[in-house]
């Protein structure tokens, strides 16, 4: 099995029955360089992942059982507490401001 370092899902698209998802990172020769701000960099294209819907409803299922655990809404308060992560009020007023 190969291990694939990315930063979020950049898409996600669907057509003729299969799901496409494409993931993306920083490229770390960029970020190494003097003067560069991480804020500024554009997402590189890493790999993208094609699955049948029935796979990816599962996924999704998995996901939704993963967020529900009282283990992880710990990690995300936490996450969120330190700044890592915006807070739910946060993500709620940056929404209606793209909205409008």
């Amino acid at each position: 099995m190969q291990d694939v370092y990315v930063e979020t899902v950049a898409a996600i698209n669907f057509n003729n029955g299969i799901v496409r998802m494409l993931l993306v990172d920083q490229d770390p020769a960029v970020l190494m360089t003097k003067g560069a701000k991480p804020e500024d960099m554009e997402a590189r294209l890493k790999q993208q992942v094609l699955m049948p819907l029935p796979g990816f409803l599962y996924m999704l299922s998995v996901i939704k059982g993963l967020m529900d655990d009282p283990k992880m809404q710990e990690v995300i308060n936490k996450y969120t507490e330190l700044g890592l992560l915006p807070s739910q009020q946060q993500g709620a007023s940056e929404e209606d401001s793209a909205a409008a």
